[in-house]
């Protein structure tokens, strides 16, 4: 028979409720693996993995005349080349953490499913913190700075297209000058689908439709989703707005022609489509603003974003603490940065009478 004094280092080994506290740090060490998983499920749709401070990247779907000539019997067809416009993006880096601990004595009288709860608000803190810097580096039309520390050589991280002299590449005969932006006011306090309309014909003009395999997407506030719902040919819109195959039923003027599109994308619910583009409705967009992404596919170098993360250590990670058992004293911490990865992949209306755009409050800084 063991002798001795019991202490509370023998309690801890288990919950309140009788689980292995190792047993349940395997389970949540888990539970941040799909939350992984679930979180790349929209990273990897408008994102592009990169784990450099800077990378070239082709600015335009084709462009220059490379067109076939009619050929002669006794000369040679003129020299052609395609104009690669390529910039150097640059992405942002930084390390965050959070921190969980408890008592020995806490650990003692918790039950697994309030150790659980603590750990879920930790992983919807992760998807926020993702979800708002993605958001951030969308929203802000103010170029940047990155210095690598390897080297120490500082880069840009561009914005969407600005204004700021970058000519965009010639596509199909579409031309444009160093005043091109993606940062645009609607001139009014109410969404139009005059605005969508631009929205649309401005990514068609660079190449971004689903001719080419782009499907663009439109999120919105419910204030902007609830008028755009409405929109119909019958008055005055281009195009009709059809709701998703995952809303309620809905009555249409006339025969639905095709089907409705899927109720789902990227992990977020879809409300309906115009036109080409897909119509999301969420509250983490500001109310006043359209903020529209082309998604070329799952991880496809076409995608807007990059996303960028530490060449050995990606994604959430549960580190120990230095004590015997690893829930006391836990780490969560994850390494990533952003920046723009193609600068006509995304646009931003703001919804105001206002002549100039002024980024959401929510997504400054």
């Amino acid at each position: 028979m063991a002798r001795g004094y019991n202490a509370w280092a023998d309690v801890r080994r288990t919950t309140a409720d009788g689980r292995d506290i190792n047993e349940l740090y395997d389970e949540l060490t888990a539970a941040a693996q799909l939350a992984n998983e679930q979180q790349q499920r929209f990273l990897d749709l408008f994102t592009y993995n990169t784990s450099a401070p800077v990378v070239s990247v082709l600015q335009t779907l084709g462009a220059g005349d490379a067109a076939f000539e009619e050929a002669s019997e006794y000369g040679i067809a003129t020299s052609k080349r395609t104009a690669h416009d390529t910039l150097n993006m640059g992405a942002t880096f930084k390390w965050y953490d959070n921190r969980w601990a408890a008592t020995w004595r806490y650990l003692a009288d918790a039950t697994s499913a309030e150790i659980e709860a603590s750990t879920n608000a930790i992983l919807a803190a992760d998807q926020d913190l993702i979800f708002r810097e993605v958001m951030r580096t969308i929203f802000n039309p103010a170029n940047r700075k990155v210095t690598d520390r390897k080297t120490n050589t500082v880069y840009d991280v561009f914005a969407f297209a600005n204004g700021d002299g970058w000519v965009p590449p010639e596509y199909a005969g579409n031309t444009f000058n160093g005043s091109h932006t993606h940062y645009r006011t609607s001139h009014a306090d109410t969404v139009a689908s005059a605005d969508l309309d631009e929205i649309l014909d401005d990514f068609k003009s660079h190449g971004y439709s689903a001719e080419n395999g782009s499907q663009i997407v439109l999120f919105v506030n419910a204030a902007e989703a609830n008028v755009i719902g409405g929109f119909r040919v019958a008055s005055g819109a281009r195009a009709d707005f059809i709701p998703s195959q995952g809303q309620r039923f809905f009555a249409n003027e006339g025969d639905l022609v095709g089907s409705q599109v899927a109720s789902t994308f990227a992990g977020f619910p879809v409300k309906g489509s115009y036109d080409e583009a897909l119509v999301i409705e969420s509250s983490r967009i500001p109310a006043g603003y359209v903020a529209a992404m082309v998604s070329g596919g799952s991880l496809v170098p076409s995608n807007p974003i990059m996303f960028r993360q530490h060449e050995r250590i990606q994604g959430l990670q549960l580190i120990p603490g230095a004590e015997t058992y690893p829930l006391q004293d836990s780490y969560w911490t994850r390494g990533f940065g952003t920046g723009v990865r193609h600068r006509l992949a995304g646009l931003v209306m703001q919804i105001t009478t206002n002549t100039t755009y002024a980024p959401p409050a929510l997504y400054v800084g």
